[in-house]
């Protein structure tokens, strides 16, 4: 899910201001004839939808932007970088973060709703200030728990549309994370458009703590995000990304991202991808490569 930056350490909280978030779909609204024409409402959590009604799969993976698909009801999924690398230097202070294996969990409960918990995995940040003083810390990250419910697009269509709530649980160390609850509500909208494109659009709220004190402040997500199919397996993305807050000590980000997915069978997705900072408040370079599977 993250494909902001890993989520937990301190000095990335203060330079994004926001929530890591799953990360980011291949859109393929392209689903069987089958599940489009089947009355699949009444397939639950303890009665899984047969393998010849599932639709297309469509990770929330690789890029920043999430789609409006849902796990099929009683399915279950994962997605998690293998490795996720990120490269900040803010007001002369550098940041290197590494983090491994930080799987999201994904159950169908409904034809139209699944929920997610978002395990930010093991991480190791070192910060380096302008007096060279070298600080580290490294463990596991907060916890997301979230849920995605389809408006409309879940089996077929040209536009789908999803509502993801989310709660972050601090589950981090100090030295991660900033031992607060945080709220947010993520609206993806997808259109399939000609010639194999498909452009996801995602606002996004949040509810965030302050940087200097207890309060709390409203943040803003945009994404725009543009896919497109080279062949019904391989598929590269171009996306641009911004964050602004209310706290006056989070400055706004600005990012570039692109990516590839590769669907190595019709349940296992392989990715890799990059993210460039497009102001001094954002990482300079996030690297990170993963994969997805549904059962």
């Amino acid at each position: 899910m993250p494909r902001l930056w890993p989520a937990g350490a301190t000095a990335l909280i203060i330079l994004a201001g926001v929530v890591p978030v799953a990360a980011q779909p291949v859109v393929r609204l392209d689903t069987p004839a089958n599940s489009t024409a089947a009355d699949k409402s009444g397939y639950t959590l303890f009665s899984p939808t047969p393998d010849g009604l599932l639709r297309t799969f469509s990770p929330d993976r690789p890029t920043k932007s999430n789609g409006p698909l849902t796990v099929d009801a009683g399915r279950f999924q994962y997605e998690t970088d293998l490795v996720n690398y990120l490269h900040s230097n803010v007001g002369g202070v550098s940041t290197r973060t590494y983090v491994a294996l930080d799987p999201t969990l994904k159950v169908g409960l409904t034809r139209r709703v699944d929920l997610e918990l978002q395990f930010n995995g093991y991480t190791n940040t070192r910060v380096l200030d302008p007096g060279a003083t070298m600080s580290r810390a490294d463990g596991a990250g907060d916890l997301v728990v979230r849920s995605k419910v389809n408006l409309f697009g879940n089996d077929g269509g040209a536009a789908a549309m999803a509502l993801i709530p989310y709660v972050k649980i601090p589950t981090a160390a100090r030295t991660l994370g900033n031992n607060q609850v945080e709220v947010g509500l993520i609206v993806p909208i997808s259109v399939t458009l000609p010639a194999g494109f498909a452009l996801v659009v995602m606002p996004e709220i949040d509810l965030l703590k302050n940087n200097n004190d207890g309060g709390k402040h409203v943040n803003v997500t945009g994404i725009v995000d543009l896919g497109y199919s080279i062949n019904k397996r391989l598929t590269v993305f171009g996306e641009l990304y911004s964050a602004v807050g209310a706290d006056a000590h989070k400055p706004p980000v600005y990012t570039a991202d692109a990516a590839v997915a590769y669907l190595l069978t019709d349940s296992i997705q392989l990715d890799a991808g990059a993210n460039f900072g497009l102001n001094r408040n954002a990482p300079n370079l996030q690297i990170y490569t993963g994969i997805s599977q549904r059962f």
